[in-house]
């Protein structure tokens, strides 16, 4: 009877607990990160996105069945499916004052002790990640500047991380980071990565890595591949995401670099992919 009552006790504790905690951890909107300044963009880049699609046609000549087709309207991924796929981007550790019921720990007490004297209490976990959004601004990306700009949206508004920071870069980083889209506000790559928090911080780049246009340059090969070394010594994990379709990266840019980073194409799956190699297990 005595062992009925006392699991009794604990049942409605457990319920009243869990009924004070999700009034007391209801979640409060955070304020530490970086907001994009408001997109401004004007022309074709206002009217355009890129939307690659592989287009076959009986007139076209043996090898120039790749296309390019600029669109409007289309994104390869929806802005439902980002905010998703940001919500598994996490770094949990349990700190601060104990207001979370242990209940694995509580049960074992109960027999040990064969009875409720007192619950066990544990600190709640938060996701310490700090995310560092790096992105690829101007040129061969104009195409791309609304999607980067929903990445960048959606991570903020999905983002249940310690922190979020954006910087802009043309083609490669080299010596600055960019606040703004218009790289006007400027700081340096070492004063950045020196305020970095090693263990929390994940870097997600975004860029063609000259796919777009096919080329090879191999300036922009040797410092993306100096950048990406002193970032790497900074950070707890990287990845890239590219716009372009991996089967056009070979004999680009973009093939060479692929393997100093993982790198992955803008689809559901490849953001999924990328958020993988950032998640702490």
């Amino acid at each position: 009877g005595g062992s009925l009552f006392n699991l009794w006790v604990f049942r409605n504790i457990i319920k009243s607990r869990n009924r004070w905690q999700a009034k007391l951890l209801k979640p409060v909107p955070r304020k530490d990160y970086t907001r994009p300044a408001p997109l401004i963009i004007q022309g074709v880049d206002e009217l355009q996105i890129a939307k690659t699609v592989r287009q076959s046609s009986r007139k076209t000549k043996p090898g120039l069945s790749d296309r390019i087709l600029i669109t409007t309207g289309y994104y390869p991924v929806t802005r439902r499916q980002m905010k998703q796929s940001w919500r598994y981007l996490r770094g949990l550790v349990r700190e601060g004052p104990r207001t979370e019921l242990d209940i694995e720990a509580t049960v074992n007490q109960i027999g040990r002790q064969g009875l409720l004297l007192e619950p066990v209490f544990i600190s709640p976990r938060v996701n310490r990640t700090e995310l560092l959004l790096l992105i690829d601004q101007g040129g061969s990306m104009i195409p791309f500047h609304r999607l980067s700009h929903r990445l960048t949206e959606t991570a903020l508004q999905a983002g249940r991380w310690g922190k979020t920071t954006i910087y802009y870069f043309h083609n490669c980083p080299v010596d600055y980071l960019y606040h703004d889209r218009d790289h006007l506000e400027a700081e340096s790559i070492t004063m950045i990565l020196s305020q970095l928090a090693v263990q929390w911080t994940v870097v997600l780049m975004f860029s063609d890595g000259g796919a777009a246009r096919g080329g090879l340059n191999p300036q922009r090969i040797e410092l993306t591949k100096a950048f990406l070394g002193q970032l790497k010594q900074q950070v707890r994990a990287m990845a890239w995401l590219n716009p372009m379709p991996c089967n056009r990266w070979t004999g680009t840019t973009a093939g060479e670099i692929r393997p100093l980073v993982p790198m992955f194409e803008f689809s559901r799956e490849g953001l999924q992919n990328a958020i993988n190699v950032l998640r702490v297990r």
